[in-house]
């Protein structure tokens, strides 16, 4: 007699069975550990969305920003193959595995690395507000290393602006995350867990180019400029005509 077919639930089970094992092996991970893990984990999240009904191309953009953000690297090459003198983009089709880059390329890291990276990025997602609850809670205990927080929804904020990150926004419109790096690859940062994280697209735009130190002591130095300036004058800006009076033309 046939088997019955597992059910959607007994299927990402298995998934999460599966990438917890393969998550066991964080220390002397291999580059196969990864790439099972790295599998599991995207056909886990996937599933699991679509469970709650997210809508799949919504998923699709998800997972492909971030694998283009984890294992591939941004645009490599310094000028387009496609407009001679621009700079490369995305659109050069031009992305690469990151472990493929010469070991002194900005965007190098290896297999591993660039993995761990990517699967981050699935960990902060289900972290985020409006995130499905996931079924299994030894995955917490399994990848805790990873994120250094709990993975449940609401547990994960924008490291730079400290709110919560609403995963229901994120799928309607995946240009609102970002990865960033804690310490910027042009500034010797490296592409390795330690150093990723999602981050709203106003927030990296907020850090920029400077490292997270350097960007809280240039707002806490605006801050207390605009507070002295305060001080001095309450209304710094403010024009000493009279504002009830006529206004003339140039």
């Amino acid at each position: 007699m046939a088997k019955a077919p597992k059910s959607p639930a007994d299927v990402l089970n298995e998934r999460i069975r599966k990438i917890c094992r393969a998550g066991a092996a964080r220390t002397g991970m291999t580059d196969e550990n990864a790439r099972v893990l790295i599998k599991e984990l995207g056909l886990a999240f996937k599933l699991h969305l679509e469970q709650a009904g997210f809508e799949d191309r919504a998923i699709k953009a998800i997972r492909t920003k971030f694998r283009d953000a984890g294992r591939r690297s941004a645009p490599w090459k310094p000028t387009s193959s496609r407009v001679p003198g621009r700079p490369q983009d995305g659109s050069d089709g031009n992305r690469i595995n990151r472990w493929l880059l010469p070991e002194d390329h900005k965007f190098y890291a290896t297999e591993v690395n660039a993995t761990l990276v990517e699967a981050k990025y699935y960990f902060q997602a289900w972290s985020m507000s409006n995130a499905p609850v996931l079924p299994r809670s030894e995955i917490q205990e399994c990848f805790h290393w990873l994120v250094g927080h709990d993975i449940q929804p609401g547990a994960y904020r924008d490291p730079i602006q400290l709110c919560p990150i609403d995963l229901l926004e994120f799928a309607n419109n995946p240009r609102l995350v970002q990865s960033g790096h804690l310490n910027p690859l042009d500034r010797g940062g490296r592409h390795i867990y330690e150093n990723t994280f999602l981050m709203l697209a106003r927030s990296n735009q907020l850090q920029g180019n400077l490292t997270l130190d350097e960007l809280v002591g240039l707002m806490r130095n605006i801050v207390e400029q605009h507070e002295i300036a305060h001080d001095t004058n309450p209304v710094p800006f403010a024009s000493d005509k009279d504002p009830s009076g006529p206004i003339s033309g140039d």
